[in-house]
């Protein structure tokens, strides 16, 4: 029979503290903090009203270089590093030169073009030649066959050299090749930026042996950026091309920067139930950084919905959870827990905790909360 007893001693004691942990909090939620008339006169309130809400889809995102203004340079053919012409974090401008190499390769390729080239030169004389002083009859015709054939094997072998020589150099370097008289050898040559922009990476050293399989070298032009959006599936019959976005980052969190969405991909993703929206986004003075993470509040095509609502500013973080801090009387102010819903243009639905018509605080609450955590401390 004991038992039994001790059964309904812990259930009544169980209770009895669910009771008291449940008073402490509505005592938490109910209570009121006063400011002298100084700091009160700081605080700025705000009516809790009914507006239209919801016309911005908010997603999390991430800042990337544009695909089209990114150059990767390197070597089509194995050299070694002779001279570094430009540092890391340098604007660059479409051709300017970043790196001397020198390849053995490319100093043979050159040689054997441009001794091609004289010899051809030479057996088209020899053939001209020939050719006058057989019309003028001193010359018998088998010259002429000997120099046109000398001529035909010294022009095969131009095009042969012109032809390898064109995979290691541009189309305009191989016009205006000439044996070298500058002190510069044949073999040496350079990389250029193939555009305008910022060297972002540069992994060599004076000495070091690069070949095409490696990407030494990458340029990025960072006047526009992408931003890579995730929509959430439920929002996505709001996102379309062409929707306007405001985008923003933790190390600028009072500037936001103009974009528009571009792009919408054509797959979800199995594990978060996102799509990939991609925003073009306007970057001056390259503030946005590739890699950064970033907040994206794009144009709802669905249009607003009338909620309950109150300035992003009016709402708290303590402990954990949401609070608003309302307005009793002058000087005095209540701590409300509430629930938020969706929120954009700085404003942040109340699903719960606020009616309408209550006043909140939205400027000046640092010193509230100040005063809620010192309570609670104690």
């Amino acid at each position: 029979m004991r038992r039994p007893k001790l059964t309904i001693l812990c259930a009544a004691a169980l209770f009895a503290a669910l009771d008291v942990g449940h008073a402490r909090a509505a005592a938490t939620a109910d209570r009121v903090l006063t400011l002298d008339r100084g700091a009160a006169a700081s605080v700025e309130v705000a009516k809790v009203e009914r507006r239209q809400l919801g016309g911005t889809i908010n997603a999390t995102a991430t800042v990337e270089a544009d695909a089209n203004r990114v150059a990767h340079i390197t070597s089509r053919i194995p050299a070694r590093v002779v001279k570094l012409l430009v540092d890391p974090g340098a604007q660059v401008s479409a051709g300017q030169p970043l790196v001397v190499l020198n390849s053995v390769e490319l100093g043979k390729a050159k040689t054997d073009y441009l001794k091609a080239r004289s010899l051809e030169s030479i057996a088209d004389q020899h053939l001209r030649r020939e050719q006058t002083l057989y019309e003028e009859k001193i010359a018998a015709h088998k010259d002429v066959l000997e120099a046109r054939a000398a001529h035909d094997t010294a022009l095969a072998q131009l095009q042969a050299s012109r032809e390898t020589l064109s995979l290691l150099i541009p189309p305009q370097e191989l016009e205006h090749l000439t044996w070298s008289g500058n002190g510069h050898p044949l073999s040496e040559f350079t990389l250029s930026s193939p555009i305008a922009g910022t060297l972002v990476k540069r992994d060599l050293t004076i000495g070091a042996l690069i070949d095409a399989d490696s990407t030494p070298l990458t340029v990025i032009d960072l006047d526009y950026v992408w931003v890579i959006a995730n929509i959430f599936e439920h929002d996505l019959a709001g996102v379309r091309l062409g929707a306007p976005a405001r985008v923003s980052v933790e190390a600028y969190p009072d500037q936001h920067f103009a974009g528009a969405v571009r792009y919408i991909a054509d797959t979800v993703d199995r594990e978060t139930r996102t799509v990939k929206a991609r925003i073009e986004v306007r970057n001056p003075g390259h503030l946005l950084k590739p890699g950064m993470f970033a907040r994206a509040a794009i144009e709802s095509a669905r249009g607003g919905r009338d909620v309950l609502a109150v300035p992003e500013s009016a709402i708290y973080e303590v402990g954990g959870r949401k609070v608003a801090f309302v307005e009793v009387e002058p000087g005095r102010f209540g701590v409300r827990d509430v629930a938020v819903g969706s929120a954009g243009g700085g404003e942040v639905e109340i699903t719960s905790g606020l009616s309408e018509g209550d006043r909140v605080v939205v400027r000046g609450g640092v010193t509230l909360k100040a005063l809620l955590l010192k309570g609670a401390a104690k």
